[in-house]
């Protein structure tokens, strides 16, 4: 059996494909997938039997005539059996109708849009954990009569190659680990999900404290201010835009926590089987978003008995209701150290 399974973006959202498709191969040894994403995902799906990855640059199918022509080359990778739409928007539902012309069966998924709006909303909000991303990736599959449990610890993997370069490149610039390597990636797309950084460098002086050795995570597009902020602390090291996604994978294999905010590089580290201290803003996991492999027992955040307010976006992209950003400004240093243990 052929899957065609799609999803493009975001980064976070890709890569909490990876326990679903994991999960559903595992149990199905008859099922093969080809896995349609952007073409700089692919690490995220190293090593996985019965997984093909087709990589894509969407600027190269833009508009009605670029998607026609995506749909051709998809087509013509051979026989499929059905097409699974981890995505559900304008672009996969023009491509997933082209299938059904075509007489291809095509399962797409629930976002929840609308519980989603009602946690979110400033009136009446209507307070309830709902589910995980992961488990709605699952319910495309299980709709198509596909049984299957999200796979758990260590889902991504670098490659042995990968792995030695990053550990040549650690030797090579002094990291020995003989303390604790903590990972910490202040940044997040949004305001309403960003811990002031004020109270980031609190944090980062009193690890220095404690002799940890810190490693500073984001992309390139902060890759100066991480050099900035490093160049203060001698324990301070900055990674962001230094490494490939590849190894920044293996990197998350050697720290022995992250402290991120609800970000893609929270995702990362959780599903590197990595302990991660998450805080949280504007945003709330009860949206389905939560860091997995058990990682929301280290979740610091105000509660929403405490601000009630929260969450006030599922994605962090809305104004604060209150102009304080209480729900930021509120977490306090030690919250974050005490979950660190």
């Amino acid at each position: 059996m052929r899957l065609l399974v799609i999803r493009f973006s975001s980064m976070g959202d890709v890569a909490l494909t990876v326990p679903a498709v994991r999960g559903i191969l595992e149990s199905n040894p008859d099922v093969e997938i080809t896995m349609v994403s952007n073409s700089r995902f692919e690490p995220f799906f190293y090593d996985i039997d019965r997984l093909t990855f087709y990589g894509v640059n969407l600027k190269d199918y833009e508009g009605l005539a670029g998607l026609w022509q995506l749909f051709r080359e998809l087509k013509n990778q051979g026989e499929w059996n059905a097409v699974i739409d981890l995505h559900s928007v304008m672009r996969t539902w023009i491509i997933g109708s082209l299938f059904r012309f075509s007489a291809i069966p095509v399962h797409k998924i629930d976002k929840g849009r609308v519980e989603k709006k009602q946690l979110v909303r400033k009136e009446n909000k209507v307070f309830k954990k709902l589910k995980h991303t992961t488990e709605r990736y699952l319910d495309v599959f299980r709709a198509f009569g596909l049984e299957g449990e999200l796979a758990s610890g260590d889902v991504l993997q670098a490659s042995e190659k990968i792995e030695k370069e990053l550990d040549q490149f650690l030797e090579e610039n002094g990291f020995v680990k003989n303390k604790t390597w903590i990972g910490i990636a202040p940044y997040s797309l949004h305001k309403q999900k960003t811990w002031p950084l004020s109270k980031v460098t609190t944090l980062i002086e009193s690890l220095g404290e404690k002799d940890c050795q810190v490693f500073l995570l984001g992309g390139r597009e902060e890759a100066e201010d991480l050099n900035n902020l490093a160049s203060v602390y001698p324990h301070c090291v900055n990674a962001a835009g230094v490494f490939s996604l590849e190894k920044e994978i293996a990197l998350m294999h050697r720290l022995d926590v992250v402290v991120a905010m609800d970000s893609f590089n929270m995702h990362l580290a959780a599903l590197c089987n990595t302990k991660v201290v998450s805080i949280w803003g504007g945003t709330h996991h009860y949206a389905g978003f939560g860091p997995l492999n058990n990682n929301e027992q280290f979740i610091v955040e105000v509660l929403a008995e405490e601000l009630s307010c929260r969450p006030c976006s599922v994605f962090g992209d809305k104004p604060c209701y209150r102009g304080d950003w209480a729900c930021l400004n509120d977490i306090e240093v030690e919250g974050v150290l005490n979950k660190l243990g």
